[in-house]
């Protein structure tokens, strides 16, 4: 009975030593799994080499650079333009430089312009290391009437001369506008620069550059008449008869 009595002691103390232990340190506990990221939380990578992935997504094109310095006026060209085309064009001597102060002098003569095509398009850009790249788009005809985009990219030496820098097949052709705009955007654009041409609904064919969102040259022929101008953003700009 002695010995009961004494093993009943023993197993009813070592359960209250464990309750004890229990109650002051807890159970153990599980080592925690580490946090794994969610979609949201990842960081895109940034390419930043001279012709990346083929139509990666890239962000909005920059927008057109503001010309260095004043531009001058269109108008003071305006009569010249008509005189040479030997016609009654609109006149407004603080025309401005643009594509639209053009329409809206010619309209009424040579009536609407109907859709322009553009022959070529200039980016010029600065990597942040300050390297140039010179991107370029030229339309090339592939025969039947028909025509492809080719895209055409380079660099510039220390005397300010082009680079090519080669590109795929699938890169140069028909490029898309994402894939364009994620070249530029390695950089900051400091020019565009495009040619195209149109013709007016009364038949008088229009040549004409733009620079930074202002006319820098322009042709016009009408009935066996002409007109160029030239360098129109420099002081020097100046219309002349052909």
């Amino acid at each position: 009975m002695s010995n009961k009595r004494n093993l009943f002691a023993i197993v009813f103390g070592g359960a209250a030593l464990i309750g004890v232990a229990l109650h002051f340190f807890g159970a153990p506990k599980q080592a925690s799994e580490p946090k794994i990221p969610t979609a949201a939380e990842a960081v895109p990578a940034v390419d930043v080499s001279p012709t990346p992935a083929f139509n990666v997504a890239a962000p909005t094109p920059q927008p057109t650079p503001s010309p260095e310095g004043p531009i001058p006026l269109l108008g003071p060209q305006l009569r010249k333009i008509g005189d040479c085309l030997q016609i009654h064009n609109s006149l407004d001597d603080k025309a401005d430089l643009n594509f639209h102060s053009l329409q809206d002098s010619l309209r009424g003569e040579l009536g609407d312009l109907l859709a322009t095509d553009i022959d070529w398009q200039n980016v010029h850009f600065t990597l942040p290391n300050g390297e140039k790249r010179r991107l370029r788009i030229e339309i090339e005809g592939t025969g039947e009437e028909g025509s492809a985009r080719v895209l055409k990219l380079y660099g510039v030496d220390k005397e300010d001369l082009p680079i090519p820098i080669p590109l795929t097949e699938a890169q140069s052709k028909n490029p898309s506008t994402e894939y364009i705009a994620s070249i530029e955007n390695q950089g900051q654009v400091t020019l565009r620069e495009a040619a195209s041409h149109g013709v007016f609904s009364k038949g008088a064919d229009l040549f004409y550059t733009e620079r930074n969102g202002f006319l820098s040259d322009l042709e016009i022929s009408y009935e066996g008449k002409g007109v160029k101008c030239q360098d129109l953003q420099s002081s020097h700009g100046n219309c002349n008869c052909f």
